[in-house]
């Protein structure tokens, strides 16, 4: 026999004495079975409604006690697991009641929605009849008057309000929702079913997730009433409505097509990778070497997803520049200013609004130089939410909703969107930090550290010189032997600097001075053998002379220099390896 959701231990919880230690109670024995709960309504409104589902929210009950002024707090009588979305105003709800001692699953509806709830009524009622009636003889409805007063219709008194609550006339008269929207002072609105704890069936999980589908459509109609008849959105930042289109994103065939039109140089499965890691985790990590185009495939990504063409801006796309005095998650979600009572909310922030706004639209970021700072520190809140059912992020107000500077307003605890990728770079060098596991441990990292120089040259889409070609195809593995290669960057910058110099320089003087100024300030370090064989081979390759002819760095004289044919570079590295022979170290400097 299955052991059952709700244990008695689990609902005692409500009735621990103390505001820390009942909340305390709650969060270690019921909020478990109600995140399982909230799994098992999620599995099953996946399958039932596939079209409505994805632009749903969960949440749970963050108010950890009852203000009664004055300094006076209460335990909490209640807790609760919710499912809505925007623009809101209602929502169904399963909340387990202390007070009550019963189990109560329904959808809340708020004065806001009121006339939603009637032009549904009144447009379609033989559509909602049979769930009206259902509550009317299996359920209650309760609702709130102006004078502080609620109603209710059947059965016992809910949680869902503190209230006391007046007992309408039997059910023989107009059902619920009518003696609701008859009632010019009703406000708040509750209908669903109660489960009493005394009397807790075995089936309790099925019953609970049915009665969450049943409603669900009602909620759903709601939604979709209140979008036509304000288009232009409500004034909360995250809750702007846009259309929807597919959350899917196109074909990885499609995609690749898309990227390498770019004339961007990436192997096909390094892209697929990079595709399948993003539909896998919301973290990606793209270590390689400067230059690879680590940055650019983020961009070019999500331009493909999107159908983006070149030049157009991307407004589900937004490159985050970390900075290396990152210390804390302010630096990257904002803050609150307790002066102003407003919360200054980061372009990142405001990014996850608008994704939280558009749950069927992938929105793409980029934290570019990701170890530049700390990881571990700036991204604290969102590897937390990764983690969790909930997703939430506790952005530090002093109350559930604050006003945004500049306008709009905000909500706290934030959901992390679940159409929200996230992308970071990094580079490994001494300006870095090293990536801890806690970063590891959630993500998927793809590393571009391969230069495919011949696919470079057939998607290099300015002019090549053959010989200054020819050099860079040989001085490259030698970098990267050393440990210290370069990447398209370096290469394209190059041949623009080569084409540049037509008309001043030779090919071979122009392509020498690159080669001082890109390649050699890299190569760097203590005597070992791998620097000094790559030193070496690029002293043979800019002075025009096998390492057996010249023997030692100090042995090669000026007028081998001067008939070399990268003179420039060949001294430099002449005194770079006569530095290792003397020192044991070298650098360019």
């Amino acid at each position: 026999m299955s052991k059952p959701l709700f244990s008695s231990e689990s609902l005692s919880s409500l009735l621990v004495p103390g505001v820390s230690e009942r909340w305390t109670a709650v969060q270690d024995r019921l909020h478990p079975a109600l995140v399982d709960l909230a799994e098992q309504v999620r599995a099953e409104a996946t399958v039932t409604f596939p079209r409505i589902w994805p632009n749903y929210e969960v949440s749970f009950k963050s108010q950890r006690y009852l203000n009664r002024g004055q300094g006076q707090r209460d335990p909490i009588h209640d807790y609760w697991v919710a499912f809505d979305r925007a623009p809101r105003g209602a929502g169904v709800l399963v909340v387990v009641s202390g007070a009550e001692q019963a189990i109560l699953v329904g959808i809340q509806l708020w004065r806001s929605r009121k006339n939603e709830l009637a032009s549904l009524w009144g447009g379609a009622r033989s559509v909602w009849l049979p769930l009206v009636e259902r509550i009317e003889t299996e359920g209650e409805a309760r609702f709130t008057e102006t004078g502080g007063g609620r109603q209710k219709a059947g059965g016992r008194e809910a949680g869902v309000q503190n209230p006391a609550s007046c007992l309408l006339p039997p059910a023989s008269g107009p059902l619920w929702i009518d003696r609701y929207l008859t009632s010019k002072g009703a406000g708040y609105l509750w209908a669903g079913f109660v489960y009493p704890w005394e009397s807790l069936s075995a089936d309790l999980t099925t019953r609970l997730v049915a009665d969450v589908c049943a409603l669900l459509p009602l909620n759903e109609a709601l939604m979709e009433q209140a979008e036509v008849g304000d288009p232009s959105g409500p004034a909360m930042l995250r809750e702007g409505h846009t259309s929807y289109h597919s959350a899917d994103p196109p074909p990885i065939e499609v995609i690749a097509e898309r990227v390498h039109a770019r004339g961007f140089t990436i192997s096909n499965l390094l892209l697929r990778s990079y595709h399948i890691a993003l539909q896998t985790r919301p973290l990606v990590i793209l270590p390689g070497i400067s230059g690879t185009g680590k940055t650019r495939l983020t961009r070019l990504y999500a331009d493909a997803a999107h159908g983006i063409a070149p030049g157009r801006d991307n407004p589900y796309y937004l490159l985050v520049a970390v900075q290396p005095d990152w210390h804390s998650a302010r630096d990257l979600l904002g803050y609150y200013n307790a002066l102003t009572g407003a919360y200054h909310a980061s372009a990142f922030t405001r990014f996850l609004l608008q994704a939280a706004a558009d749950p069927q639209q992938a929105h793409y970021v980029c934290l570019d130089e990701l170890n530049l700072a700390r990881p571990e520190y700036y991204l604290a809140p969102i590897l937390s939410a990764m983690e969790t059912l909930e997703g939430s992020m506790d952005l530090g107000l002093p109350t559930a909703e604050s006003p945004l500077a500049g306008g709009g307003s905000i909500r706290s605890p934030l959901r992390l969107p679940v159409n929200l990728r996230i992308t970071g770079t990094v580079n490994v060098d001494e300006s870095t930090f090293a990536l801890s596991d806690k970063i590891l441990d959630r993500a998927n990292l793809i590393e571009l550290t391969d230069v495919d120089l011949a696919a470079y040259r057939a998607s290099y889409g300015g002019p090549v010189d053959e010989e200054a070609w020819a050099m860079i195809v040989a001085v490259q593995p030698v970098a990267a032997e050393a440990g210290h290669p370069f990447g398209y960057r370096a290469i394209g910058e190059m041949l623009r600097f080569v084409e540049q110099a037509r008309g001043t320089l030779g090919t071979c003087a122009a392509l020498d001075l690159q080669i001082k100024q890109k390649v050699l300030p890299r190569l760097r370090g203590e005597d070992a053998p791998r620097l000094r064989r790559a030193l070496s081979a690029l002293l043979s390759l800019t002075l025009g002379i096998e390492q057996r002819v010249w023997a030692k760095a100090s042995s090669i004289s000026a007028e081998q220099l001067a008939v070399a044919p990268y003179p420039e570079s060949a001294s430099k590295l002449r005194r770079m390896l006569e530095r290792l022979d003397q020192d044991g170290f070298t650098d360019f400097y």
